[in-house]
């Protein structure tokens, strides 16, 4: 066996080293002075360095005058604070600012009174000052995960029985009325057909027969493909269908943003404390908390038997290649389609071309596989897919048609108003299918939040990955689910949903069908769903999914996937186009 190399540093005394490592309180710029420091006060007061080989790597241990080993700086830097070692001794005006550590808690230390015999570096007080939250019952009601509940049937109120198009959503927020005069222009502006607006569509006026929007322009004569800018309202304003899109759309979000309430808006913002919730199972409770994000997760969800010791880095913090967290003097690249994370300096360790390879402006990708999956579905986005029946599929993504820089300005605002419109149907559509489903913490809608693809620096409300898929027959919305594809390896459908009116006529098969054949194309492996237990079978022995273990969920831990209270997760083997 080989002995350990040792590692000799000078000694200098700086007790303020020593607590403001402990306590992240140094820049990025002064971190390696800060380290340095504190190792050289350790080695001053008796402590010894030695390396180890650890999977092939050298890791530095410390070894204080007791003769206990420790992992990191960190945590050598907490025991000498505690008074662990024969060799530490009190820093100057602790006593009265730094207690006795209890275990397992992490403290703050109040910048006043602070000391300052070293004059190097300045101590900046921690954004969180705990390793381990817990609920007390006393003080706190315990934190329950968002539920996904299935309703039975639909509201006595509700306008089930009533088309989910666009001309109905317009009508329902007061944009248009019904048996409003409309004609479709020509280019040159003259009308080339007239009819009026129902819910269900367009009513000819030569022929009485309704159409739906695209149908309506091509009964019209024009190959346009583009109904909304072209079905103008003949009432002497000059608005086009397009333009009440907007319209609504701009009245949602300014209303929206008025009675965004400060919590939610502090909540969303997660720069100084954790998560109340496990990211994992969505449930309170005592939770280990991430020391570079505001994730926390329970000890059994991670599959850990304790509380690690010294920083400790969620697994979607920690590089794709070392599985080391986050470090500050190594920048990490972010996939811009799986979201994992990976240091710069193990990429150039590995000599990976896509370092430099695979980026396109601020778009950087791990693989060429996630590049593919990436663009693949950036083109499919909006795009309807006739698929037979007066059927069409198309993939949704809240504002992605107005960065395609093929498209003029005009038209690029067109697309996106009509995205939004589509979007707001299918999600009334859910909310017909489901019963409201709100985040604990910040009281937000999920479901409104998942559509839309709303971001958020905690991970587990970060839904800027999100496509929705919707199924329409002539116009009218019938099925509709939500997809984030993490690279090759898995994708996640947390909401499906089929209208009442729509129900027992395959059109869930259908919409699932085409997402399946298109995720496959891409080279996705697998798909999950959280199913509500009383559909679990229909899932199961209709669809081809099967119950997933909890050792293939941990394998998962990396991605934040969307679970919820009650729900069973079940998985999904895709042939990939490899494998046909």
């Amino acid at each position: 066996m080989d002995m350990p190399t040792m590692f000799i540093f000078e000694p200098e005394i700086c007790h303020e080293a020593v607590i403001a490592w402990y306590h992240g309180g140094s820049s990025k710029k002064n971190v390696r002075n800060v380290s340095l420091k504190a190792k050289k006060h350790l080695s001053a007061v008796g402590w010894v360095f030695w390396y180890a080989l650890k999977k092939g790597k050298r890791e530095l241990r410390y070894q204080s005058p007791t003769g206990k080993v420790f992992y990191s700086l960190k945590t050598a830097c907490r025991n000498h604070i505690d008074g662990g070692g024969e060799g530490s001794s009190p820093v100057a005006g602790e006593s009265q600012e730094l207690k006795p550590k209890q275990p397992r808690k992490r403290k703050s230390l109040s910048q006043e009174n602070q000391p300052l015999m070293c004059q190097s570096f300045q101590y900046k007080p921690p954004k969180r000052d705990k390793k381990l939250k817990k609920q007390e019952s006393q003080t706190k009601p315990r934190v329950l995960q968002s539920s996904k509940r299935v309703r039975e049937g639909p509201l006595p109120s509700s306008s089930h029985r009533n088309r989910k198009t666009i001309l109905s959503w317009l009508i329902d927020n007061n944009a248009v009325s019904e048996l409003a005069k409309v004609y479709y222009r020509n280019k040159a502006g003259e009308p080339l057909m007239k009819g009026r607006i129902t819910r269900d569509g367009i009513q000819c006026d030569c022929c009485f027969r309704v159409f739906g929007l695209t149908a309506f322009e091509a009964h019209a004569g024009s190959t346009n493909h583009r109904p909304a800018a072209n079905i103008m309202l003949d009432d002497g304003s000059g608005r086009s269908l397009s333009d009440c899109q907007r319209q609504v759309r701009d009245s949602i979000m300014t209303t929206s943003s008025k009675v965004e309430s400060p919590k939610t808006v502090k909540d969303n913002s997660y720069q100084h404390e954790n998560d109340e919730v496990c990211s994992a199972c969505r449930d309170g409770g005592e939770l280990i908390c991430c020391d570079h994000c505001p994730s926390a997760f329970h000890v059994n969800c991670l599959g850990l038997e304790e509380v690690p010791d010294g920083d400790w880095f969620c697994p979607s913090c920690c590089c794709g290649i070392c599985g080391i967290g986050y470090s500050t003097d190594d920048s990490f690249r972010t996939c811009q389609q799986c979201e994992r994370k990976f240091h710069v300096g193990c990429l150039r360790s590995k000599k990976s071309s896509h370092l430099k390879n695979y980026q396109t402006g601020k778009k950087w990708f791990c693989t060429h596989s996630c590049e593919k999956i990436f663009y693949g579905l950036q083109k499919l986005t909006g795009k309807p897919i006739p698929i037979g029946n007066n059927l069409t599929w198309t993939l949704l993504k809240s504002d992605e048609a107005c960065f395609d820089s093929d498209i003029d300005h005009a038209h690029s605002l067109e697309n996106s108003a009509e995205n939004h419109s589509k979007l707001s149907v299918a999600l009334d559509v859910m909310h017909e299918c489901f019963e409201p489903s709100k985040d604990v913490y910040t009281g937000r809608d999920l479901v409104e939040d998942v559509i839309f693809s709303r971001k958020s620096k905690l991970k587990r409300l970060n839904f800027k990955g999100f496509y929705t898929v919707i199924l329409e027959e002539n116009d009218d919305m019938v099925s509709i689910a939500t997809v984030r594809v993490y690279g090759n390896r898995v994708a996640e459908i947390p909401l499906v949903a089929t209208r009442f009116r729509h129900r027992r006529r395959g059109m869930c098969r259908v919409l699932m069908n085409e997402l399946e054949k298109n995720l496959a194309k891409f080279g996705v492996e697998k798909l999950v769903l959280p199913a509500v237990p009383g559909v679990v079978d229909t899932w199961t022995n209709n669809f081809g999914f099967s119950h997933m273990r909890d050792d293939e969920r941990s394998e998962l831990l990396q991605y934040t996937l969307i679970d919820f209270q009650g729900t069973i997760m079940c998985q999904k083997l895709l042939q990939t186009q490899m494998e046909l």
